[in-house]
């Protein structure tokens, strides 16, 4: 029997929109290089345990940045780097009830931290599918060895990533942790969520409105534990976009999404704070602060001239 998580919290308002050509009448923008490979990338990340929950089972994956247990239910950080080129950026959202969702998650952050230096060396798209398949299918295995010695029979963790590959990205998820990009006061939705609402919605039981009030928006159909078999988890993908300055990429769980609606998302990220996942989530926690929730804000500026360095 196939396992749907459930969720309770506020769905999100808005209409989705997402990047690629793998669904019914979604048509695909072809991918083109930029060329921009000189830049600099500002990082800002953020996470809180929210106004309800008990424990934080929400998690990142940054390199050289962990979550502190000291700092776990309430961190924010940012920074900039002057080149992200191989370089992976996710989150993560646990569940299974208890402790197993927190324990799901670090499984999952863990593992992707055995491969940072094989997938900082992935030689084209065809081997970073392959890097990030067997990344997910060794995830899932861990976090299913885990639930069956804990004699749990539900719970895993979601998982969105972005990885930068010369002047483009590619990204890669499971659950309904989202990714967006924003950029000229447009902000675009790159994932669709892996609930049974949009399974119902491909098979004309659902219009996208009544999905979106229905509790099947919060039961989710894939994620990293669900593979209970173990007979190979892969995570879903879109093709690679280009990089451009002004590009701010956008990667959260559901703390963020159900408790802000797109247009709040989109007028916050316009507004150009320095340290924005925070910014983000202050938001969700005025909104209510139901769950616990996560952000990862990617923005792309012009590299810094000679002229500039001498100035500062």
């Amino acid at each position: 029997m196939m396992f749907f998580h459930h969720k309770s919290e506020i769905p999100n308002q808005n209409p989705f929109f997402y990047y690629g050509g793998n669904y019914p009448e979604e048509t695909a923008e072809p991918f083109y290089h930029s060329g921009l490979t000189d830049y600099v990338l500002r990082v800002s990340v953020a996470t809180h345990i929210g106004k309800v929950r008990g424990n934080h089972e929400d998690n990142f994956y940054l390199e050289e940045l962990y979550m502190s247990d000291l700092f776990r239910n309430d961190f924010s950080a940012t920074y900039t780097i002057s080149s992200a080129d191989g370089m992976s950026f996710a989150v993560f959202d646990g569940m299974g009830g208890a402790a197993y969702g927190e324990v799901a998650s670090e499984i999952a952050v863990r593992t992707l931290r055995e491969y940072e230096k094989k997938l900082k060396e992935a030689d084209g798209i065809r081997m970073l599918d392959q890097l990030v398949s067997a990344y997910t299918a060794e995830a899932n295995d861990a976090i299913c060895d885990m639930l069956t010695q804990k004699h749990c029979q539900v719970g895993g963790t979601t998982f969105s990533m972005l990885y930068f590959m010369g002047d483009a990205v590619k990204l890669y998820y499971l659950g309904d942790s989202r990714i967006y990009c924003y950029k000229t006061n447009t902000l675009t939705r790159l994932t669709r969520d892996h609930t049974v609402a949009n399974q119902k919605v491909d098979a004309s039981i659902y219009t996208e409105e009544e999905a979106l009030k229905s509790p099947d928006q919060h039961r989710i159909t894939l994620y990293i534990g669900s593979d209970r078999k173990k007979t190979g988890l892969n995570a879903d993908s879109r093709p690679p976009i280009p990089l451009e300055i002004g590009n701010k990429f956008l990667l959260c769980t559901d703390g963020l999404t159900n408790m802000c609606t797109d247009d709040e998302i989109k007028d916050l990220l316009s507004q150009n704070y320095y340290n924005e996942a925070s910014i983000l989530i202050q938001a969700a926690l005025q909104n209510g602060g139901t769950d616990n929730v996560t952000c990862i804000v990617l923005e792309i500026l012009p590299a810094r001239s000679e002229k500039d360095e001498e100035t500062n």
